[in-house]
């Protein structure tokens, strides 16, 4: 490797370092142009792909990287990262999940065999025998930390391995020991969070969360899905079983207990009471004599839609009405001579008696 070409690689590999990836590709571009089997060139290549999401090309470059120098770790744990990668992206297809998580698992363990002392190669073999072995993760990740006790992340890597093994109290140690190690670990906060969720603490979950989103704003959108699938579990857990899956229940259906069917009773007895009072109300504000003059009841009387306003409508006595049929009989015969009820016989004049004139004395 020429002086040019080294002091290119070493400017990429602060370049990636401070996230400033397309201007480490551009010096990389320049080196691989001059020198195409360059081993370190080829390897930042692929890391700086891995760090955009490009897990393919990465793969690709690191390839090339071990094909240059079959023993190269750097490579291997680019490879091994990347891989790991692709098996999660892949879970809806096992048998493509399985390849590359057994191209993951080769590279691991092929660097770790490489540098058994070097820890970054133990938390790597660690992360991927997490999988489908964590017995074999956690021996993993415990030699690591002999190694270098001191080490957050390994910390950090052992509290992950209990918490998906459901060991809460042993991760919650693991992972304060490495916040005190390093008290802005973003990945510890993130796990600890997680572990807060598993156990049912929404408020100290959410508050971790957030904090992983201030440090990292890359991480935003990790938060914001988190939250929202706890909060669809929350609502799955008190959503009646009655409700149907394909048509969620409303709010109020969801969220109240539901009301009994036999108060119907109740129901009609509150609102024939309000119908009383409404008319004992309409009925008191009708006979106010402030508000409306009296009122007059005859027995007859003419529409006075015939006549004009300015005319009043005339009035009719109440005729005379025959005995009622339904009048019960009196044990004894009516008087001829006593008039009955409601009808009054016209009464002779009252003549004056006559006056009796003494005779004249002669």
């Amino acid at each position: 490797m020429t002086g040019f070409a080294h002091e290119e690689v070493a400017r990429a590999k602060v370049l990636i370092d401070l996230g400033r990836i397309e201007a480490a590709q551009a010096k990389l571009g320049a080196v691989l142009a001059g020198e195409p089997d360059n081993a370190d060139a080829l390897m930042l290549m692929g890391y700086a792909w891995f760090r955009t999401g490009e897990y393919e090309k990465s793969i690709g470059y690191s390839a090339a990287a071990l094909a240059a120098f079959p023993d190269y770790q750097s490579a291997l744990r680019v490879l091994a990262l990347a891989e790991q990668e692709l098996a999660h992206l892949t879970e809806h297809d096992p048998a493509e999940r399985q390849r590359h998580y057994d191209r993951a698992l080769a590279a691991a363990t092929r660097s770790a065999e490489l540098d058994p002392e070097y820890v970054e190669n133990l938390r790597l073999l660690a992360g991927v025998q997490s999988v489908t072995d964590p017995a074999a993760a956690l021996a993993t990740i415990d030699r690591a930390i002999q190694i270098d006790p001191d080490h957050a992340d390994l910390h950090r890597v052992r509290g992950s391995i209990l918490r998906r093994g459901g060991s809460s109290a042993d991760a919650e140690a693991a992972l304060r020991e490495a916040l005190r190690l390093q008290p802005e670990h973003v990945d510890a906060t993130q796990e600890l969070a997680l572990l807060d969720l598993d156990r049912g603490d929404r408020e100290a979950g959410e508050r971790g969360l957030r904090l992983v989103a201030q440090w990292d704003p890359s991480r935003a959108d990790f938060v914001r899905a988190t939250l929202a699938a706890v909060d669809e579990q929350v609502e799955s857990l008190v959503r009646p079983e009655s409700a149907s899956p394909y048509m969620p229940a409303p709010p109020e259906v969801r969220y109240l207990p539901e009301t009994p069917r036999s108060n119907w009773r109740i129901w009609v007895s509150l609102v024939f009471g309000a119908f009383l009072v409404l008319r004992l109300i309409f009925a008191a504000a009708g006979s106010n004599p402030e508000t409306e003059p009296a009122r007059r009841s005859p027995t007859h009387q003419v529409p006075t839609d015939r006549f004009p306003g300015h005319i009043p409508t005339p009035y009719f006595p109440p005729t005379p009405r025959p005995w009622p049929s339904g009048f019960p009989p009196t044990l004894h015969p009516w008087p001829s001579g006593f008039p009955r009820p409601g009808l009054t016989p016209p009464r002779p004049p009252v003549q004056p008696p006559p006056r009796t004139v003494p005779p004249r004395v002669p």
